[in-house]
């Protein structure tokens, strides 16, 4: 059986290119351990959720922000030194809430300098949500972290 059909050998050599076609090369990260925090709302705004920080083996922390009762497409995120209830300046600025959802990898504070999962868990800090664009928007929703929290903490 002869197959000259310039169609059928076009379509053979595009099956070995994508099947051959391999991700293996991708390392993903393993997950070492987690905290979370929990979210307040504050002014009444209903909004509240669960920020969580999970230790990566490649050294960086994943922060995940889950929101409840977020209706705007963005709500800026922070985290920030001190207390929720001492208020503080920028220490990390976080991917914006999108659709109630931040994912933002840290290994460095605003200021340049590196953080580890250990620093963060254990630094005198707390997150804020906003309700507007800019740190300076009013604060919507607090989650206190670090040596202010109590968290639940998971190793894997």
């Amino acid at each position: 059986m002869k197959y000259k059909s310039p169609p059928f050998m076009l379509i053979w050599a595009m099956m070995f290119f994508f099947l051959g076609c391999n991700n293996d090369d991708v390392k993903e990260a393993v997950i070492l351990q987690s905290v979370a925090y929990p979210i307040y709302d504050i002014s009444n705004s209903n909004i509240s959720g669960t920020a969580t920080f999970t230790q990566e083996d490649n050294g960086s922390t994943h922060v995940l922000i889950e929101l409840e009762g977020a209706y705007t497409s963005e709500n800026p995120a922070y985290i920030r030194f001190n207390s929720a209830a001492e208020g503080g300046t920028v220490a990390i600025t976080l991917k914006n809430c999108e659709c109630a959802i931040s994912n933002t990898t840290v290994t460095h504070l605003d200021n340049g300098n590196a953080i580890s999962y250990e620093g963060l868990v254990a630094l005198n800090g707390h997150i804020t949500i906003h309700g507007g664009v800019g740190y300076n928007a009013p604060i919507v929703a607090v989650a206190d972290i670090g040596s202010n929290a109590k968290s639940s903490s998971t190793s894997l």
